[in-house]
């Protein structure tokens, strides 16, 4: 039984919007240990991965080329800073420094940082990127990612510049980014004077307060801060489920486009990615209306629209379908997300796997290697025979037939959230992170895996990303 938590606690966590009982849930879960799922098998094409034929993506990239403002929201998670880009300078490795110093005149960033100060060698470059330029502090959507004859382009513009492009029958088509408390009025008005110049709608919001969550410390007491006070931190990226919802509320019944903020190209590739990404909402939109359809039939008693639409691949080939209406119209009414696959070239991140979620139905998943227990033999087998990844290339219905929004807090997994091992000022603590946003955030939604070329994810891990030939102009 876990002890109670002072009355300090429960101040700091009500001041947080954290109300009693998530907070003694939270408690008891730091105290359990970590928890592991175990998918039975990876998705393959064929076997949960779907494959687009030349005629059918041109059909489905002129159908999302089509959608107008209210059909479709870009929502790009850009809360996070740049710090771990800069890692291996930070730490002084002296390959870094080197590399940094030898092809300085590659980094988009160069210009700015030499506006500082002197630049002739590689302390002063170094000292200019790290220092005078603060670069790992910055948003990375705020970092100079390509280089163009007419200047260079963060990666908040480009992201705008590709969304624009690809709904280019729309009047101001809607992004959405997330971003750091910290010095937000100074991006949002970068960012609104960005946009009026590209052309697209511009709304942001902040990772909310009432998702984070407690730690405790190596004694495995909760964490408290050197003045005493109780420490609440964020709780990973699934706990952008709060703001993803409130995009579904403002935009009923449109189209929600995620996208990773350090996953975009320049536009002189857009003739690789946009088709693609038209495509993605091209089929999403069929699915959706085919979703719909089914319902309708639903209630008037026909049921095979509904299995003929589960059958599409959203639940493994093994699975029996329920005859009855009722129970149809539960496996139906749910949020749908379509997520593309690339190969599997060695980039990290999570991958498509079949996945027994907490209603014992076997679905398409996307897992992360951190959910599950690499020194299990059945983990190490089937992590083996996956053959594509997840690159975050996502399109979500967040809405019933009525155009009603889901509560997408009724479709989480919560088996499915994290203990990471962190620190804070130094000292190690355990947190508690929740469910994944595509991971465990999504488990009970209707998923859908399409394959997409390596050609259309290019991320920018490290700073020296930057010069791969996907972000050269």
């Amino acid at each position: 039984m876990a002890e109670p938590l002072s009355p300090d606690f429960r101040s700091v966590a009500e001041s947080h919007g954290i109300g009693a009982p998530e907070l003694e849930r939270q408690w008891k879960r730091l105290q359990s240990g970590p928890s592991f799922c175990t998918p039975e098998e990876p998705c393959r094409r064929g076997n949960g991965i779907h494959t687009l034929s030349e005629g059918d993506c041109a059909a489905y990239a002129t159908a999302g080329a089509a959608l107008n403002a209210d059909d479709a929201v870009r929502f790009v998670p850009a809360s996070g800073a740049a710090s771990r880009m800069f890692k291996a300078l930070a730490a002084g490795q002296s390959d870094a420094v080197e590399q940094l110093n030898a092809r300085w005149s590659e980094f988009p960033f160069r210009e700015a940082a030499e506006a500082t100060g002197p630049c002739d060698d590689a302390k002063e470059r170094l000292e200019a990127v790290m220092d005078r330029l603060a670069l790992p502090d910055m948003p990375k959507g705020g970092l100079p990612f390509h280089r163009y004859a007419e200047g260079i382009r963060t990666a908040f513009e480009e992201h705008m510049h590709e969304w624009r492009a690809t709904l280019p029958a729309a009047d101001r088509p809607a992004v959405h980014f997330t971003l750091p408390g910290e010095n937000r009025a100074h991006w949002e008005s970068e960012l609104g004077s960005w946009a009026e110049q590209i052309g697209v709608g511009l709304s942001t919001s902040v990772q909310h307060p009432s998702t984070d969550t407690m730690a405790v410390d190596g004694s495995g007491r909760p964490f408290v801060k050197e003045n005493g006070q109780p420490l609440f931190r964020p709780g990973g990226h699934g706990s952008l489920l709060f703001n993803l919802a409130a995009i579904g509320q403002a935009h009923p019944g449109a189209l929600v486009s995620v996208k990773n903020i350090d996953n975009v190209r320049p536009s002189t590739a857009h003739g690789d990615v946009i088709p693609w990404r038209q495509a993605m909402l091209g089929l999403s939109h069929d699915l959706n209306r085919a979703r719909i359809e089914a319902l309708k039939a639903l209630d008037a008693g026909d049921s095979g629209p509904a299995r003929s639409w589960l059958q599409r691949g959203f639940r493994h080939h093994s699975a029996t379908y329920p005859s009855d209406c009722d129970t149809l119209r539960i496996a139906l009414d749910r949020p749908l997300l379509v997520a593309g696959m690339v190969r599997n070239e060695g980039e990290p991140g999570g991958g498509p796997f079949w996945l027994r979620d907490k209603e014992d139905i076997l679905r398409a998943q996307i897992v992360e290697s951190a959910e599950m227990d690499l020194g299990d033999p059945r983990i190490g087998n089937c992590m083996a025979g996956a053959t594509h990844f997840n690159p975050v290339d996502l399109v979500c219905v967040l809405h019933d037939a009525e155009g009603a929004p889901y509560d997408l807090s009724s479709f989480v997994d919560d088996r499915r959230d994290f203990l990471v091992s962190k620190s804070y000022a130094g000292r190690p603590l355990v947190g508690l992170e929740h469910p994944g946003l595509w991971n465990g955030a999504m488990g009970l939604w209707n998923t859908y895996f399409v394959e997409v070329p390596s050609r259309t994810f290019a991320p920018v891990k490290t700073i020296f990303d930057l010069l791969r030939p996907a972000h050269r102009s």
